[in-house]
């Protein structure tokens, strides 16, 4: 057998995530369908907006739904998610690291799926939505500890930036094909299909992967044992008494290094959290593209993520492989592209005003730096301790999933009364802060290196 099973399971951790992404943000394009549509105005028929193209370039923009929800609630609908996510990603973390990690990632795929499924009709009642939404976030949260744990397992040290980037293009291109064919299927079909057609589709991977792929290569069937072997002996390869090891806590929340990670994942996630979670919406109400140029627009920075990531991942492992610097100063240099560009786009973007074609090239620039993090600090858990990578992954993404369940909240408390550029700037404003910090923080205290507690006493 030739020796790529290693890379067959990479790919389908890729599809695993395009899956779980995919299914993460097809709502804050479906939503725009499903609410009825409230023109905010000074009085009664003069509808004004803060940035007005003329008809011809607004005609369509707004979708009368059926759903008479508040911009607080709808915010709601999207960060109540991430509320789930939250409170699932320590016991996922852990129970990843612990039990059958293909298992879990198993149970993770199938609910996401299922839970898809139920939105159409657990729309009717708004507390069940919010039910549904908050259950989808709690499985969700196994997906990042899942692909750290299971690296750990499959990748070789020496092409593991390379990988990380191949497998964590997943989360952009999920992002990509929800986006588009959201928009698409929402104007041909209508907001319930965009859940029941999403929703099918990942039962095909369950099946493939359920019996194709073991847990780890060492029970693995459908392998040479060249490659077998390959694997097993990797520097930092996790082995299959990882799970029994007793985790060494005092060590791990008194290492400086792992303190820095904390930090930066906690606060250099606001911005992709933000354009995530947000575009669709500040496209809309703000840049007044309708719902198919909306999705078009939105979707393409992501495409160039899973473009640039798995390059900017190879030219690591190879400057690393060059000796032309250590694995930390590429992990430093990768968080500084996520952190620093994307705050400056967003600095120009908040006093630009209704500048269209200037907006949306910074919107597209801002998501594209910021996908850096799936190379960056996102990859530095497998780097400290690969055999904890998922306890460590649910430690830092608790805190690191805050903002994802802050911002569209708040977003909604404050376009309340209408979508002004002054509002968003304030969040504009919280963005560039939160980024800033991440990195000032990790590049004077973070490390890439395999810490001395990954290994049992």
């Amino acid at each position: 057998m030739p020796d790529i099973v290693r890379f067959l399971f990479a790919i389908m951790l890729c599809i695993a995530n395009m899956i779980i992404y995919g299914l993460k943000v097809n709502i804050a394009t479906a939503i725009v369908g499903m609410v009825k549509s409230k023109k905010h105005s000074n009085s009664p028929g003069d509808v004004t907006y803060e940035c007005d193209f003329g008809d011809e370039d607004v005609a369509g923009v707004d979708i009368d739904g059926p759903f008479d929800w508040t911009t607080t609630e709808q915010g709601l609908v999207v960060s109540i998610y991430f509320a789930g996510y939250l409170t699932g990603m320590f016991p996922c973390g852990y129970f990843a690291d612990r039990f059958n990690t293909k298992n879990v990632l198993l149970i993770c795929v199938l609910g996401n799926a299922f839970l898809t499924l139920l939105v159409p009709v657990a729309a009717n009642v708004l507390l069940i939505l919010y039910i549904v939404r908050f259950l989808t976030g709690l499985v969700s949260a196994a997906h990042l500890p899942v692909v750290n744990v299971l690296v750990g397992k499959w990748v070789v040290y020496e092409e593991k930036s390379t990988w990380f980037a191949i497998i964590y293009a997943g989360t952009s291109l999920g992002t990509v094909i929800s986006i588009l064919s959201s928009g698409l299927i929402l104007d041909w079909f209508g907001w319930k299909a965009v859940f029941y057609i999403h929703g099918a589709l990942p039962l095909i991977w369950c099946a493939l992967f359920y019996w194709f792929f073991a847990d780890n290569p060492e029970t693995q069937k459908y392998i040479s044992e060249k490659e077998r072997q390959l694997i097993v002996t990797s520097y930092g390869h996790r082995s299959l008494e990882s799970a029994h090891m007793d985790v060494p806590w005092k060590a791990i929340f008194t290492s400086v290094p792992f303190w820095a990670l904390i930090y930066t994942n906690t606060f250099g996630n606001f911005c992709w959290y933000f354009l995530l979670t947000q575009l669709p919406l500040y496209m809309n109400k703000i840049l007044r593209f309708d719902i198919k140029s909306n999705a078009s627009l939105s979707c393409s920075p992501y495409l160039i993520n899973a473009i640039v990531n798995p390059l900017l991942g190879k030219l690591l492992d190879w400057g690393r492989q060059k000796n032309y610097w250590r694995q930390t100063g590429g992990r430093k240099v990768a968080v500084f592209i996520s952190c620093i560009p994307p705050s400056l786009c967003l600095i120009i973007i908040a006093y630009l005003g209704c500048n269209r074609v200037g907006s949306t090239i910074l919107l597209i620039l801002s998501i594209v730096f910021c996908g850096v993090i799936f190379v960056g600090h996102l990859t530095n858990h497998n780097d400290l301790a690969p055999n904890y990578a998922g306890i460590l992954m649910g430690i830092t993404n608790t805190p690191g999933t805050i903002s994802a369940f802050i911002l569209p909240a708040l977003v909604g408390a404050l376009m309340e009364t209408g979508h002004t550029m002054v509002k968003w700037r304030y969040v504009f404003w919280i963005n560039i802060i939160a980024q800033t910090s991440a990195f000032v923080v990790f590049v004077i205290f973070g490390s890439a290196e395999i810490q001395p507690w990954n290994q049992a006493p």
